[in-house]
């Protein structure tokens, strides 16, 4: 018979308190028929559950909670669930240089299993992890934007070489940034295989990208880019994927 335990952390210390059951090794707390669904549950329905719980954690902000259910998802084989594991990694030490290209790995291995499973839910999922990616990049161009902002408040009085190397970093850090969000987005469009199925909602967010990339150069946050040639590369797929539409 399955053994009852915390689907966040694998613990079996679960105590009875108040009505609600809780882990006494990461604190979740479960009501009796959400211990039942357990072995109630077939597989498929145990991992859509434990997807959900990780989204909702992920949603809270709990990234640590969250990365621990992904991995446990990630370690059944769902590709989904090891790029959102990455990204929990990411939030956690959003400044670590290795978690945006992990971040990008997970992120072309879930592509392209979305694309060969579901070609008509494709764009729906990709544009969805687009959009966490873009959350998470803009996070870290504004991490180091007031990391220089206050690093320059202290070095008024000294000697303008170091604000300049100090900018320079923050043009670095938040141009790496952008270009997470860029190569994503290339990405979503270079693994799918009928770009006439993109939805409006994706455009958008490539439409965003750009947008931070130009606003971030005129206030000289971000140095790297191109903005007009990433614009009529993006035009040109989109033209494209409406003459595609057309004809069939």
């Amino acid at each position: 018979m399955k053994k009852i335990e915390c689907e966040v952390c694998g613990s079996q210390r679960l105590v009875k308190e108040a009505g609600r059951f809780i882990c006494q090794a990461c604190g979740v707390e479960y009501s009796l028929p959400e211990l039942q669904s357990q072995i109630i549950d077939s597989p498929i329905e145990r991992n859509q559950r434990l997807f959900k719980r990780a989204k909702d954690l992920f949603r809270a902000r709990e990234y640590e909670a969250a990365r621990q259910l992904y991995q446990r998802l990630a370690e059944r084989g769902d590709l989904s669930a090891e790029f959102y594991e990455k990204l929990c990694e990411a939030h956690l030490e959003p400044l670590r240089k290795d978690c945006r290209s992990a971040i990008l790995t997970s992120f072309q291995h879930s592509l392209e299993n979305l694309w060969n499973r579901d070609p008509d839910r494709y764009f729906k999922q990709a544009s969805q992890m687009l959009g966490e990616i873009i959350v998470f990049g803009l996070t870290v161009e504004e991490i180091y934007e007031e990391e220089f902002q206050s690093k320059a408040a202290r070095l008024e009085s000294t000697s303008m070489q170091t604000l300049k190397k100090e900018h320079e970093k923050m043009q670095e850090g938040a141009g790496a940034a952008w270009l997470l969000m860029d190569q994503a987005a290339h990405l979503c469009a270079e693994t799918a295989g009928d770009l006439s199925k993109a939805s409006s909602y994706f455009w958008e967010l490539v439409d965003a990208i750009l947008d931070d990339l130009s606003i971030n150069q005129k206030r000289g946050t971000i140095a790297l880019g191109n903005v007009q040639e990433e614009r009529m590369y993006f035009a040109k797929l989109k033209d494209g994927a409406k003459e595609t539409e057309e004809v069939n």
